[in-house]
């Protein structure tokens, strides 16, 4: 079979998946989400119940990223951390939600301080539920809800799709091998010389250190560097968090400010001391600056719980490694 041949076959299949899986999305009913909405509200309303609270309004629940939802209060409210462990389980599996996720209780903004939070996973072993038994004392709050776990439910009507697209990008990979085929097969090879003087086949894979003498093979590759905190690998020069595979991006100012707590752990460190080193440049220091990024901070670093930032009353804050905070 020739190469045009096998060409016209891949567009084919293609433009045929493709067609297949457009028709299919299209024709989903649009319930999902707001199913998912509704249990979301479900549970701000019981809370509400639990402070006594029958007649104040929930505002409409906010849709913030991919399976995360934000649920505001018009009135100030109080809660138990047990209740609203057991409520948001309840809910969620009498709704077939996800299994796995996280539940955070932040202040009203422009504080945005998570107050109460705990995380349950599908493997029970591993839930994080700190600090029950404590009532939270009277305050505007925002409950924000993260499904860290895509749902048996939440993915069957996407199942084809994910298995269309998948077949789609084999298909593309395979044309495109195909092409780089036949191209190497007509292409003539020619040589190159090489910093040693040498020549070398230009279809010869090739090390870019191979023709290099020894000393300078060594400086192309210098080490990297970075600070360990908790599980993950702070970069400070890239100003990136490295946890598993996956790279967390920070901003200059997160990445100074994460800097200062990370040669710091376990210590507290003064506001002063942390709006001098990391503001110290612009002239005007703002203290509400401080706070907004030490909340960002937070979030980045949820990547492992046992990670958090204390508000340390009166002086300043503390990077806290292999424990939970109440």
């Amino acid at each position: 079979m020739s190469w045009k041949t096998l060409l016209a076959i891949g567009i084919t299949v293609i433009v045929v998946v493709s067609w297949t899986v457009i028709r299919g999305r299209a024709a989903l009913p649009a319930t999902d989400q707001a199913t998912e909405k509704l249990a979301i509200r479900q549970i701000g309303h019981q809370l509400l119940l639990q402070a006594g609270d029958s007649s104040s309004r929930i505002l409409p629940v906010e849709e913030r990223a991919n399976k995360e939802f934000l649920i505001r209060f018009a009135q100030p409210f109080t809660f138990v951390p047990d209740s609203l462990v057991a409520t948001v389980r309840r809910i969620v599996l009498a709704n077939g939600l996800p299994s796995s996720y996280l539940v955070e209780v932040i202040q009203c903004a422009p504080s945005t301080e998570m107050i109460y939070g705990f995380q349950i996973f599908k493997d029970s072993t591993r839930n994080v539920v700190p600090c029950l038994g404590r009532r939270q004392e009277k305050a505007c709050y925002d409950v924000l809800i993260r499904f860290t776990e895509t749902g048996t439910a939440a993915m069957a009507p996407f199942s084809s799709g994910l298995l269309a697209g998948s077949l789609v990008a084999f298909l593309v990979s395979l044309l495109l091998g195909a092409l780089y085929i036949r191209k190497r097969n007509t292409t003539g090879k020619i040589p190159v010389q090489g910093a040693s003087g040498r020549l070398i086949d230009s279809q010869e894979p090739q090390n870019i250190q191979a023709d290099l003498p020894l000393e300078e093979a060594k400086q192309e590759a210098p080490a990297s560097s970075g600070i360990a905190i908790g599980s993950l690998l702070f970069l400070p020069e890239s100003q990136q968090l490295v946890t598993g595979s996956s790279i967390i991006l920070l901003t200059a100012k997160e990445a100074k400010l994460l800097d200062v707590f990370a040669r710091a752990q376990q210590e507290v460190i003064d506001r002063d001391q942390l709006m001098k080193e990391v503001w110290e440049d612009e002239g005007v220091i703002v203290s509400r600056s401080l706070d907004m990024f030490v909340s960002k901070l937070r979030k980045k670093l949820q990547a492992d719980p046992r990670i958090s930032i204390l508000n340390v009353h009166g002086k300043g804050y503390k990077l806290v490694v292999g424990q939970m905070v109440c």
